[in-house]
């Protein structure tokens, strides 16, 4: 299961309409009760469930023997549900007081693919890019630095046009030790993405353009002619989260440089160069947009001294004070979703502190927070 699609199950989609107590009118109707903590994580429980049991479920029993000759069973249900949404708006006005089923923490249910409850966040992001250009021939290393200046840029453009992501500017690259010494803080954002530009073969089946009067016979009559020739190179980006080393979305374009001509001074990228960077760069902003509109908003758990527990995101993410976040296991989430005891590991959270990058959150509901390396926050 890719990662893309791995987190795109666990976007809780939830559309919790939990509005405040309605005033009674003149005719005395009895006043919507708001409510509990406890009571909407039963809520959610319930409506996971009620999801589960409306699609099949794959069941695996495996079974061997120790070194001991003891025999061993496990058993692990997969269940095929893929929805855009659980309604519990239903469940919410139907109930008095949540209806606990005998054994809701033993059953479970798959988070659906498409999330909206975290539109009002936005993704903070800082972007770095580098130039790899060992071995290339002469004059491509201006051509390079030219594609990473104008990729860098395009993609800046396109994330200020976005409501999805916050680009933050990277702090200097400089030690630890100077960072003190000249009082420099670098922002703590979620996200970071790294564009290399490279050398790269051309493809396989591409004929590569000849350089006009490049003969035998015209060399030897008027010299070699003063173009630079094809050549080719490779922008690549990746994204990935701050707090872990695996990239959540990468992408990478071949950009063929034609023949042109040996000049002095500034170089400019070719026009089939620059059409074809544009239209790279608009391809990554669609699939970025999409990201940032489908995939859950999540934040990771860390223990802050006396803080107590923060979520890596804060005020530059939207995050606010009294906000409630849904705490679950990320190694069981959702490839395991269906084992006993998932949905009994459910928490949620209330928003304490915040600051630019980081909130400290307080246990509201559900299971103790434990284990705060697997954890992640999300909205509901």
């Amino acid at each position: 299961m890719t990662m893309t699609r791995a987190w795109s199950l666990i976007c809780l989609c939830v559309c919790l309409s939990v509005g405040q107590a309605a005033v009674a009118d003149a005719h005395g109707e009895d006043v919507i009760p708001q409510l509990s903590d406890e009571e909407t994580l039963i809520a959610i429980k319930e409506a996971l469930v009620a999801e589960a049991q409306e699609t099949e479920s794959q069941v695996v029993n495996t079974a061997w023997l120790d070194s001991d000759g003891r025999l061993h069973e496990s058993t692990l249900v997969q269940s095929g549900v893929r929805v855009r949404g659980i309604q519990v708006k239903s469940y919410l006005d139907a109930m008095n007081e949540p209806k606990i089923e005998i054994a809701l923490d033993e059953k479970r249910a798959a988070l659906p693919q498409c999330f909206t409850q975290d539109d009002q966040l936005t993704r903070t992001l800082v972007m770095r890019s580098s130039v790899q250009a060992q071995g290339g021939e002469s004059g491509l290393l201006d051509v390079l630095y030219t594609l990473e200046r104008r990729s860098v840029a395009a993609l800046r453009q396109a994330f200020a046009q976005t409501e999805e992501w916050s680009l933050y500017e990277p702090g200097p690259a400089v030690d630890s030790y100077t960072q003190l010494l000249a009082g420099i803080t670098d922002v703590q954002t979620q996200y970071r993405m790294h564009i290399d530009v490279t050398l790269s073969e051309q493809p396989a089946d591409h004929v590569a353009e000849e350089i006009p009067k490049s003969d035998p016979v015209s060399v030897f009559f008027h010299g070699n002619p003063s173009k630079f020739p094809e050549q080719w190179v490779k922008v690549h980006a990746s994204l990935q989260s701050t707090q872990r080393d695996e990239p959540l979305w990468t992408a990478s374009a071949p950009i063929r440089i034609p023949v042109r001509d040996v000049t002095l001074g500034r170089v400019r990228l070719p026009d089939v160069a620059e059409e074809a960077l544009i239209q790279t760069i608009n391809q990554w902003s669609l699939e970025l947009t999409e990201y940032g509109r489908c995939e859950p908003m999540h934040f990771y758990l860390a223990e802050s001294g006396s803080a107590g527990v923060t979520i890596s995101g804060g005020a530059n993410s939207g995050i606010r004070l009294g906000d409630r976040l849904l705490v679950l296991d990320e190694a069981r989430v959702p490839s395991r979703i269906l084992e006993p005891g998932t949905l009994a590991q459910l928490s949620l959270v209330e928003v304490t502190q915040v600051s630019a990058d980081t909130a400290v959150v307080a246990q509201t509901a559900g299971a103790a927070i434990e284990d705060l390396a697997h954890k992640v926050a999300i909205p509901f």
